[in-house]
């Protein structure tokens, strides 16, 4: 039991920090977002013709505005939740090989009265 908790076990709470990652890549298409960050907001563009030559310059640039602020936006949450991810995936490594004494000790400690 201790053999799989302080090797298995150790790189399967490593890698799952490292599956939640992709699956939020997945879930958000960061890659995506990064290479269309200023397209135009749902590909809404206005031709030009030579007598709304400056209307549609000022539709399609309004429409760029859009999509990069609601794309930053998109991205700046993804990588919020990548980093709660990182955070909580470290704080997981660092507590693990810690729950096995942890469950020995806090029973110990609590029949003795002690207070953490």
């Amino acid at each position: 039991m201790l053999g799989w908790w302080y090797g298995q076990g150790w790189l399967w709470v490593i890698n799952s920090t490292g599956n939640n990652l992709r699956q939020l890549n997945r879930i958000f298409a960061v890659g995506v977002l990064l290479k269309t960050w200023f397209s135009p907001w749902k590909q809404i563009y206005s031709p030009s013709t030579f007598r709304t030559f400056f209307q549609s310059m000022i539709d399609n640039a309004i429409s760029r505005v859009v999509g990069s602020v609601v794309r930053g936006a998109i991205l700046f949450f993804a990588m919020l939740l990548a980093l709660f991810f990182v955070l909580f995936g470290l704080l997981a490594a660092i507590v693990w090989p810690l729950l096995p004494i942890a469950v020995v000790l806090l029973p110990i400690l609590s029949l003795a009265g002690e207070v953490l």
